[in-house]
């Protein structure tokens, strides 16, 4: 038996005795309160014992608890599922047995850690719970940040781009709350541009191109008067634009161009300007070839990059289907 596995069954016996005599029978001057304390504690240090170890090729001293066990040393795979758990029996003692809310909320994101690494859903579970109380709490701001890690599993371990998609809404909606009066500031406006400008992204790629274009369009209006950010309403409008394209509502898709002009007299004399202007053209035309023509002649000075290569994609489609519909 490796030295985790003993680990896991001195902690977790160690555990369930101090559970059992804080339960029952009567406990003086607080021993009780103390017994789940312990228990708490010895359950976290099994969690950080499994995964301090899952770091190392090497065999690591082990807590004092073992100790007298130290002989052991063979240092195997060690299972982040065992870690995740004893997180988790941490924080449930931590809530229901020694009202610690805020000790709870840190052992589900230590648990949501671990988790991430081997059961995706499991670290998506347990995660969900430290943000409902950090919303509860009124801190939006780490609600926020956990809420972002949130939309990064549901985006890249699950797959599950709907939940991603509403997770960074929920996250940008936050960040944006907690503390408005900074946003003057640069730095402040780029990281909250960094979640609506997902949201964008992914409400463009799940076809609700009416949320994109609202928060392009949004981020391109705020940064046309910050020095240092002004430089990307180009690119903001450029991607509002395409996926004003991609709606097939040509008649918006004019307003929007005349719009941005509007807000942004330089916009006219780009070449994004000047690729939409072209490719309305020849949607409207219904000139397939005109559309990829215009294309290949952007992407030898500016690259198209995955994002903009699949919205444009679909609305070259439709060109095509727009044809076989009328023939």
């Amino acid at each position: 038996m490796t030295i985790v596995r003993i680990a896991d069954h001195i902690v977790t016996t160690q555990a369930d005795k101090a559970l059992s005599g804080a339960s029952g029978g009567f406990s003086w001057f607080g021993g009780r309160a103390e017994k789940y304390e312990n228990a708490a504690d010895l359950y976290t240090q099994a969690a950080n014992a499994f995964r301090v170890q899952k770091l190392s090729e090497k065999p690591l001293h082990p807590p004092p608890v073992m100790v007298e066990y130290a002989m052991v040393t063979d240092c195997s795979v060690l299972d982040y599922k065992e870690a995740g758990l004893a997180f988790e029996k941490a924080a449930t003692l931590q809530t229901q047995n020694l009202n610690e809310p805020d000790d709870a909320a840190n052992s589900l994101q230590e648990a949501f850690k671990v988790y991430r690494k081997t059961d995706p859903e499991d670290a998506a579970r347990v995660l969900s719970g430290a943000i409902q109380h950090y919303v509860l709490r009124g801190n939006l701001r780490r609600a926020a940040t956990q809420q972002q890690y949130l939309a990064e599993v549901y985006e890249v371990e699950l797959g599950d781009m709907k939940k991603a998609l509403e997770s960074y809404e929920k996250a940008a909606e936050w960040f944006e709350s907690d503390n408005a009066e900074a946003y003057v500031h640069t730095s402040h406006l780029s990281a909250l541009f960094v979640h609506f400008l997902k949201v964008a992204d992914l409400a463009a790629l799940e076809s609700d191109y009416y949320k994109a274009i609202t928060n392009y369009e949004r981020i391109g209006r705020a940064s046309i008067n910050n020095n240092l950010m002004k430089w990307s309403v180009k690119d903001y409008f450029l991607k509002a634009g395409i996926c004003h394209l991609a709606s097939k509502d040509l008649v918006e898709t004019n307003r929007a161009l005349e719009s941005y002009r509007e807000i942004d007299p330089s916009f006219s004399s780009t070449r994004e300007h000047q690729l939409l202007v072209d490719l309305l053209q020849a949607v409207e035309s219904g000139d397939q070839e005109g559309f990829a023509d215009k294309l290949f002649q952007y992407d030898q000075l500016s690259k198209l990059d995955k994002w903009k290569t699949t919205l444009l994609l679909r609305i070259k489609n439709s060109i095509e289907e727009a044809e076989e519909d009328f023939s």
